[in-house]
């Protein structure tokens, strides 16, 4: 007699299809980017902690470290260039227009990576399929274990964000379902 061995879920569409769908939702981009910008999460890695399923601690280490290099130096350095040309272009006078258009091309770069790192992510996904499907239960462990490695604590607007994110990525989930799952991080 063989151990029965627990049945693998796979998700049905892409990390990046999901990442779409639920960061257009409302209050989701104010959330991700108030979590990127306050606590240093990474909206790539906040999106997969909802969409892949049960995580270990072990997997999110060797995610953190195998997409660490891209994360610093690529996305994170293409945000920064985005973000200083932002303030510039008001600075430029008749080259304002050459400069915003010079913006629009870093965004989209930025953009590509992000996408980039998605793969990155999915190719993680099928190498270690999740025990279980995603849940907003699973999606708060996954989190907490990421938001483990952020270097800032949660606060009361970090958590309404988190909730803001979990319901956009868990839509037909009870609102009383994420309230309880967010509970499970303070």
């Amino acid at each position: 007699m063989h151990p029965r061995q627990p049945k693998r879920f796979e998700m049905t569409n892409t990390l990046w299809a999901f990442s779409v769908t639920t960061y257009q939702r409302p209050g989701v981009q104010e959330a991700c980017l108030d979590l990127q910008d306050n606590m240093g999460a990474d909206v790539n890695l906040l999106l997969y902690c909802c969409w892949c399923g049960a995580l270990t601690k072990d997997e999110i280490d060797k995610v953190l470290a195998a997409l660490a290099p891209w994360q610093s130096q690529v996305v994170s350095g293409l945000r920064s260039v985005r973000r200083a040309l932002k303030l510039l272009v008001a600075e430029m006078g008749d080259l304002a227009d050459d400069a915003g258009a010079l913006r629009r091309k870093v965004a989209g770069l930025e953009l590509e990576a992000e996408k980039l790192q998605q793969t990155m992510l999915e190719a993680h996904s099928a190498a270690h399929p999740a025990a279980g499907p995603p849940s907003p239960q699973t999606a708060v462990q996954n989190l907490a274990l990421y938001i483990g490695h952020l270097e800032s604590t949660r606060d009361g607007k970090a958590l309404g964000a988190l909730e803001s994110l979990l319901g956009a990525a868990f839509p037909n989930a009870r609102h009383g379902d994420i309230k309880a799952a967010i509970s499970d991080l303070n």
